[in-house]
């Protein structure tokens, strides 16, 4: 019995598949067909077994059309293969394949004309047109059988032969012409000509070409093509899909979701740890990195006599034993993987040495000379997109300058020390190499908001705005200014830290948000009365309770439509958003305060919050403590020239109708 449509599952549409035909069908134009597609016979066998066409079109049709299209492609498969047959001398086929469906009498076979039609009992224990035809006939004469009679058996046998020879001739058809897609078919033998074209336009020409693109670029790979959108690419994908045996290639997952809705640890966010081939270790990150025996370091000249402290046999599970210490943040443990990474790859990939056999002539060497090249550079440097789990990653951007080398200098060192403090290395080779460049003192000047200038900002980002993220973005503004936290610290603020101060008079209207700092200290950050009342506005618009009362981990500062927590760069996109709407209302008035604005950061804040306050006169201790700075003296650089800097920047602002207090 042939398969029914309704038994096979959910397909990609067949209005992007085509087949090779006639332009003219028995005086008749046909719909053009490039190929002709096992798919396509699974949607003729099953409007041959008497699917309803609705079903048909559920299961097989483009969704973005109705059920007509369905039809007209059925018609043009029927005049199609009818011409293919005649030419292929098949005249048996070419007459059983224009047969419409249909079924036996059955008023007829039971002589009672009351009987309900087999449509009419469909619709009744078949709604959902899971039966086929053959099978729909059974469950009838099962409730209704036919009087028995020679003539009715006749016609029943003669029915079930027709079947099977129809059956047969379409099974005939599909074995001579089905073809299956190939990497190196051009791409208009499958598609519209319409889609064939934009994929052109795009420089696509084959399927390989099309495969490599969607790999490249991920899900929104259709951006890279013209006037193709979102359903379009759907469609595409899901083809590609089906055909991916034929194809010998299926889509990554990270081609058909978003990277975000994958799970943490998922294969495609991953990469397996390679073998070692023919002795040599792979440029891989530090997660797939598996060195050689010979260089592992189990047997480093520079290894500590006796058992050391973390039990670690090898270089790799030294390195993996300092990475996983707490980290007082992501950044700080991201700098020392980025470091150490690099460092393991150099010695075993480039020099051919464990980290544990490197002397003070090797680290001074990859201090002074490879990190200020890296070279070969397509070996070393990558592409800036390339993720850690692409084989195009590689661990160098590009040539590093003397500030990111003296970082990866002091990193080092103090990566050297620790191995040393634990009893894996017996000395340090990192602890006699000279520094590359001085440490920037930290310079306010000429990136502080004037009180003026601060009000602008603040006007322009007004409170009652309508949406969503407007209101997100004052109370973003109001939180950073207040607070003078850094960029991190506004992003992993929560709910959960917000703290009635223990000494105040009014405890219910006193609140202090808990920091974390660094090596594990917290300290404790006053929280206005008014931004608690934002934070509190803020809450009631996402549907939140009182901030007691909400879940664990709530941001404080979330993404307007999904309520997740922002990243840092994401809460450092939306202040540059916040300076650049301000800046745009300025150009108008004073083109060069706009100017001034468009170069703001959210580290400007921290440094207005610091001038701000000491204008106000806050003792420096306090401002000290509020910022998190670890010595007072870092804290009393924004003193200097600060109040000659603010007048400078107000001045700026003549016309915008905000008087300086200054």
């Amino acid at each position: 019995m042939p398969k029914s449509a309704s038994d096979s599952p959910s397909r990609p549409p067949l209005s992007t598949q085509k087949a090779r035909p006639p332009t003219h069908i028995d005086g008749e134009a046909a719909q053009p067909l490039r190929r002709l597609t096992r798919q396509h016979f699974a949607l003729y066998r099953g409007y041959l077994d008497g699917v309803a066409d609705a079903q048909l079109h559920a299961t097989y049709g483009d969704g973005s059309t109705d059920v007509r299209a369905t039809r007209r492609l059925i018609a043009t498969l029927r005049d199609t293969l009818s011409v293919l047959a005649r030419r292929a001398r098949d005249v048996e086929a070419a007459h059983l394949l224009r047969l419409r469906p249909g079924s036996i009498p059955l008023a007829e076979l039971h002589g009672a004309p009351d009987l309900p039609t087999l449509e009419d009992f469909r619709d009744r224990v078949d709604p959902d047109g899971v039966f086929g035809e053959s099978e729909l006939l059974d469950l009838y004469r099962a409730e209704y059988p036919p009087d028995a009679s020679p003539r009715v058996d006749r016609r029943i046998a003669r029915n079930a032969r027709l079947r099977r020879r129809q059956a047969d001739a379409l099974a005939r058809m599909e074995a001579s012409l089905a073809q299956e897609p190939r990497p190196d078919h051009p791409l208009d033998g499958w598609f519209e000509p319409a889609v064939a074209g934009r994929l052109a336009s795009a420089g696509l020409v084959t399927l390989a070409d099309l495969l490599e693109l969607i790999e490249a670029r991920r899900h929104r790979w259709y951006t890279a093509v013209p006037r193709l959108g979102p359903r379009g690419a759907q469609r595409i994908t899901d083809w590609l899909s089906l055909h991916a045996q034929a194809l010998q290639h299926a889509l990554s997952p990270l081609a058909l979701v978003p990277r975000r809705q994958l799970p943490a640890g998922h294969p495609a966010l991953t990469r397996a740890r390679p073998a070692v081939s023919d002795g040599h270790a792979r440029i891989v990150p530090l997660e797939a990195f598996r060195p050689p025996a010979t260089l592992d370091g189990e047997h480093g000249a520079n290894r500590a006599s006796g058992p050391n402290r973390i039990g670690a046999k090898t270089d790799l599970q030294a390195v993996e034993a300092w990475l996983s210490r707490p980290s007082n943040s992501v950044h700080t443990a991201r700098a020392y993987r980025r470091e150490a990474e690099r460092l393991l790859l150099w010695s075993v990939v480039a020099k051919g040495k464990p980290i544990s056999s490197l002397t003070k002539t090797d680290c001074a060497e990859y201090v002074e000379s490879f990190l200020k090249d890296p070279q070969p550079a397509g070996m070393w440097v990558g592409r800036a997109r390339a993720e850690r789990f692409q084989r195009e990653w590689r661990p160098f951007l590009g040539a590093l300058s003397d500030r990111s080398r003296e970082t990866a200098r002091t990193i080092l060192n103090a990566l050297g020390a620790w191995l040393v403090d634990v009893a894996y290395l017996a000395s340090n080779p990192f602890d006699e190499i000279r520094r590359i460049a001085k440490p920037a003192a930290l310079d306010a000047s000429g990136r502080t908001l004037g009180h003026a200038q601060w009000r602008f900002v603040l006007s322009a980002t007004p409170c009652a705005d309508s949406t969503a993220a407007g209101h997100r973005d004052h109370v973003a503004l109001l939180f950073a200014y207040a607070t003078g936290l850094r960029r991190t610290e506004l992003a992993s603020a929560t709910t959960g830290d917000l703290v009635c101060a223990p000494d105040a008079e009014h405890a219910a209207d006193a609140w202090e948000l808990i920091v974390p700092g660094r090596r594990e200290a917290k300290r404790s950050v006053p929280i206005p009365r008014a931004l608690m009342d934002a934070f509190r506005e803020n809450l009631r618009l996402r549907g939140m309770p009182e901030p007691r009362a909400c879940p664990a981990g709530t941001p404080l500062l979330a993404h307007a439509r999904t309520g997740e927590t922002l990243s840092a760069d994401g809460l450092g996109k939306i202040y540059k958003g916040i300076f650049a709407r301000a800046a745009a209302r300025l150009e108008s008035q004073s083109p060069a305060a706009s100017r001034d604005l468009m170069r703001a950061t959210t580290h400007w804040l921290r440094h207005t919050h610091s001038n701000h306050a000491l204008d106000r006169g806050a003792e420096l201790r306090d401002v000290r403590e509020n910022l998190g700075h670890a010595s007072l003296s870092t804290t009393a650089l924004y003193v200097s020239n600060a109040a000659r800097r603010r007048r400078a920047i107000d001045a700026l602002l003549p016309s915008t109708g905000v008087e300086s207090t200054d």
